[in-house]
């Protein structure tokens, strides 16, 4: 496998056009089309978890938080912002950042799935800009060009893959006299059953699904079309139902006891909302949606001003104990996507400590 099969495999789990303008996700460093044998992944692509990238031999490291997120106008080796860039890149070390998309797309579900959260649903839905690709196929070569797409990645709708609508038509034509057309003569009108095949994909996939179509459709000139599609199945955080009544001793034990709390004691909680990292500015976006406790990695002084002003319990457990979790579920997906595509790589998460701590006594 290469670096850019890693970029679609990761752009049809958490498509880019979840992220927001702000953000920096995808490539950060190296080559698209280097080969990759191991991988790692990580929270933060900091020079400790590059140097264990590179001394486990990866030659990829896959990060949540980007390596390169605001522009610089040199890199130095010398300074601690631009040295991971400069380290990677000297050991040949590519790196990949699913920021703000994976957000969007997981981060949050494998710490509902640690808290027992059930009947969930997104705390901040966003749109989600994807394409619909429509094809119009010969019946006896339908099959054929389905799978083609399917490789691409495309036809994922969630947790979903190989998703598709199918119809069944008549599809005209007139071949020009100097044609070879697959069927119908040179000069002559042609009339044939088709089949019209429509999947859903992310942008990013475009180009990957054009070329599949136009390898495996039987026509000189594929008939097909991109349409712009806007959901809203995708958003930060979630909300559900918790049967837990004691809420602390449950938090502690997943998310450890040194957070931070705001707002009143939490009493039972049987509603509760989740925004993994810097999640302080959901206070009243829970609170209308009925959270009887909010836990979130970063709370500021106004955001627990705000939470004791409306009655809303708040655990800041941190943005490190919040995250890490999702990343052991990117790991798990892209793991499950390599295997669906018949790739055999060595992957792995790197150990990491919170780089924020409480000091004894």
């Amino acid at each position: 496998m290469k670096v850019k099969d890693f970029l679609d495999i990761i752009e049809c789990l958490t498509p880019s056009g979840l992220a927001l303008d702000w953000d920096n996700s995808g490539l950060q460093a190296g080559d698209p089309m280097a080969k990759v044998n191991k991988a790692a992944l990580a929270l933060d692509p900091t020079l400790e978890t590059i140097k264990q990238a590179i001394d486990s031999e990866c030659q990829l490291l896959v990060t949540h938080h980007p390596l390169i997120f605001k522009a610089t106008k040199c890199l130095n080796f010398q300074d601690p912002v631009t040295a991971p860039v400069c380290l990677a890149l000297s050991k040949g070390l590519s790196v990949i950042s699913a920021h703000y998309n994976w957000d969007n797309a997981g981060v949050a579900d494998e710490l509902a799935d640690l808290l027992e959260l059930k009947e969930r649903r997104i705390l901040c839905p966003e749109p989600q800009k994807l394409l619909k690709v429509v094809i119009f196929v010969p019946s006896s070569h339908q099959e054929i060009v389905r799978q083609a797409v399917f490789q691409t990645g495309a036809g994922v709708v969630g947790a979903y893959a190989d998703c598709y609508f199918k119809s069944s038509g008549l599809g005209g034509f007139h071949v020009p006299p100097n044609a070879a057309p697959f069927c119908g003569e040179p000069g002559s009108s042609c009339e044939t059953p088709e089949e019209r095949l429509e999947m859903i994909l992310a942008p990013g996939l475009r180009n990957a699904v054009d070329r599949a179509v136009r390898s495996s459709h039987p026509y000189e000139e594929p008939a097909f079309e991109f349409h712009d599609v806007t959901v809203t199945g995708k958003g930060v955080g979630l909300i559900g139902v918790w049967e837990k009544q004691e809420p602390r001793k449950k938090l502690y034990e997943i998310l450890g006891d040194q957070g931070l709390w705001a707002g009143p004691e939490p009493g039972p909680v049987t509603k509760l909302a989740l925004l993994p990292g810097s999640g302080g500015g959901a206070v009243l976006t829970a609170k209308a949606a009925g959270a009887e406790l909010l836990v979130t990695g970063d709370v500021n002084h106004h955001q627990a001003i705000l939470a004791n002003s409306v009655s809303l319990p708040v655990y800041s457990a941190g943005h490190f104990e919040t995250e890490r979790p999702g990343v052991r579920r990117l790991a798990r997906e892209i793991a499950a996507a390599i295997e669906r595509r018949g790739g055999k790589i060595s992957l792995s998460v790197l150990e990491e400590s919170p780089p924020l701590r409480r000091l004894p006594g």
